[in-house]
């Protein structure tokens, strides 16, 4: 604390100083509650974090035993980028031999188109288009091609109007007729459909869509083949890729799940703290809950027969360390090893994975403890986040106070100072009187 220092009845406090030294002690208990709100805060966060990270577990959990996702389904597909295949429904599963010798398209006519000073009328596909005097051939083509009742589109080329059908086949036509237009008929292009075979049946189709050729399976023709296209439909099964791509999110999951919690209960305090963040590190340090929970998930999948779906537990040898992903209980996963067994037996994989004795319906109850409202980890973040709540409400009232006390001590200080300032005054005057008198009687 500064020094005090009077001269005679006069004033030389630096009363700034000692208030500010005096709030200084005064703010020690706050300081203290601003470290452990910093702390519980902290809590709350990594206890959040994990909370996040289990129910991202949990959501993997609930998509391995989906019923969608074990549905049978079919695959059809094409060993031509010629023709495409897709199918609408079921489908016979099999090899079919597709060839495709002409593709469908609409008619066209060529026209020589003549301006009309005059307002003047087309008729065009039964529709009637309107021209304007003197309107263009880019204005006769857009006129055409805002009317889509006409089935006609227009295109000017080499300063010709040309006129095709939006629909194609061979029965698709186009008719037109004006005082400005004349046909070239030598340049008249009929409709023609699409030819193809399928297993040496000819067949036809008005489109480059062949619907019904094959039961259950759409055709999608965009080339001339070079020879016949395979058709395959597959057997229905589940879908591999599916399930091997929700197991590979479930491990992700899970490893990432496991790997923070490791750090949050592995983390120590730090002694002597120098800074916010050192401060409030091992706030989960070797908690019982967590490392129980840990060792729970640990112990049902080490149980649960996952080696046949392609995850490793990583069973600990002699060779492994206390980093090892083994001993820390990080999966492995090997697709190729599920996608064998999805085709050999997909209803045993299915059994594995989300059956009665699976390892989904094993470790659902664990994930869901943890994370369910008002249990397991979610009730600590709650009890977490009213604690800090609490503590928040505490610093308020303390800062109102302080600032109280802090106005309270300016105004002492400064009734002070006048205090003194008017003694020192008085005094002033009083040695003037004496002094007055002490030279009269000389």
């Amino acid at each position: 604390m500064t020094p005090i220092t009077i001269s005679g009845l006069g004033t030389t406090l630096d009363t700034e100083s000692i208030i500010a030294n005096l709030m200084k002690v005064e703010r020690m208990p706050a300081a203290r509650l601003e470290q452990k709100q910093a702390k519980v805060k902290a809590r709350e966060t990594a206890l959040q974090g994990i909370l996040n990270k289990l129910n991202e577990v949990g959501s993997a959990l609930q998509a391995l035993r989906s019923p969608t996702l074990w549905a049978d389904t079919q695959t059809a597909t094409s060993s031509s980028t010629a023709v495409s295949a897709e199918l609408s429904v079921g489908a016979g599963p099999g090899g079919y031999q597709v060839e495709v010798t002409q593709l469908a398209r609409g008619a066209q006519r060529t026209y020589a188109f003549t301006a009309s000073e005059a307002a003047s009328q087309l008729t065009v596909g039964g529709q009637t288009i309107e021209l304007a005097p003197g309107a263009t051939l880019a204005d006769a083509v857009a006129a055409i091609n805002s009317n889509h009742e006409s089935g006609v589109s227009a295109v000017a080329v080499g300063g010709k109007l040309v006129l095709s059908s939006r629909a194609t086949g061979a029965e698709a036509t186009v008719t037109a007729s004006g005082a400005g237009i004349a046909e070239e008929t030598t340049k008249a292009r009929a409709g023609q459909d699409t030819l193809y075979s399928i297993d040496g049946v000819a067949g036809s189709s008005s489109s480059n869509l062949i619907e019904g050729a094959i039961a259950g399976v759409t055709l999608t023709a965009t080339a001339l083949t070079a020879g016949p296209a395979t058709i395959s439909v597959s057997e229905p099964t589940p879908d591999t890729k599916s399930i091997a791509s929700k197991v590979k999110a479930f491990v992700s999951a899970y490893n990432s799940a496991v790997e923070l919690i490791e750090t949050k209960v592995s983390e120590e305090t730090v002694k002597e703290p120098k800074t916010t963040e050192e401060a409030n590190k091992g706030v989960l340090f070797g908690d019982t809950a967590l490392n129980g929970l840990l060792a729970g998930m640990r112990q049902t999948l080490s149980e649960s027969g996952l080696g046949a779906l392609g995850v490793g537990t990583g069973a600990p040898s002699a060779s492994v360390t206390a980093d090892s992903a083994s001993v820390r209980g990080i999966l492995t996963f090997d697709e190729s090893k599920l996608s064998a067994l999805l085709k050999e037996d997909p209803a045993g994989a299915k059994e594995a994975i989300s059956g009665a004795n699976g390892f989904v319906t094993d470790l659902e109850p664990l994930v869901e403890a943890a994370t369910k409202p008002g249990g397991g980890i979610s009730e600590r973040v709650g009890a977490a986040t009213k604690e800090a709540a609490q503590l928040r409400e505490q610093m308020t009232k303390l800062e109102e106070r302080l600032t109280l006390r802090e106005e309270r001590l300016h105004s002492q200080f400064a009734a002070m100072e006048t205090a003194l300032a008017k003694s020192k005054s008085e005094s002033e005057w009083l040695a003037g009187q004496l002094a007055g008198l002490s030279s009269g009687k000389g």
